[in-house]
């Protein structure tokens, strides 16, 4: 796996997000502007157990897969209807016990992620009091593509064109933060 320092640093010369998702474990963290920050370490060779690492803001994300590196910054040069597709999804937060400057974050199915800030429970009408819910904030890159997606002859139900020809398609998606289940945006 290729991961660059410099081509982060001049994305992110300040703060942003980090996922690590490696053979071994799945971790968040943080970009501080010359490092990446997980509140737990990760290994000396994690590099050979990344298969993928997503360094995010609220406006872009580098995806280091392989020995690629995809900047959605490069989306603005086409036509994506980006603004019609953020959502925000459940991830964490069944219980929640906080430790230094971070929570650790658990499910009662199961599973636990250390998240490297310390929350704060915000009072919301859809979670019980001492939950933490925690959505992971993604913006699906959509665009117009007028290349029919049906045979020849059928008609297309619902879409953009009157002769149904073409359809909105998702191309790609970016992580764009955290937020707590009532909306909030969790700070860096």
């Amino acid at each position: 796996m290729k991961m660059d320092n410099v081509i982060i640093k001049t994305a992110f010369p300040k703060k942003a997000w980090a996922y690590y998702e490696g053979l071994d474990s799945i971790k968040i963290g943080k970009w501080n502007g010359s490092e990446l920050i997980f509140a737990e370490p990760l290994s000396k060779d994690y590099l050979d157990y990344l298969t993928e690492l997503r360094v995010f803001d609220d406006k872009r994300e580098l995806r280091f897969t392989g020995k690629k590196c995809r900047d959605t910054a490069d989306y603005c040069e086409y036509n994506f209807i980006a603004e019609l597709a953020n959502a925000q999804y459940f991830m964490y937060g069944e219980q929640a016990v906080q430790k230094d400057d971070c929570t650790a974050l658990s499910e009662i199915s199961g599973g636990t992620i250390v998240f490297p800030v310390k929350l704060e429970f915000p009072k919301t009408s859809i979670l019980p009091d001492g939950v933490i819910g925690l959505k992971l904030g993604i913006r699906n890159y959509v665009r117009y593509n007028d290349v029919p997606v049906l045979p020849k002859g059928e008609k297309y139900d619902y879409g953009l064109h009157p002769d149904g020809e073409g359809a909105i398609e998702v191309v790609d998606y970016a992580y764009t933060g955290f937020f707590y289940a009532n909306g909030e945006k969790v700070a860096l």
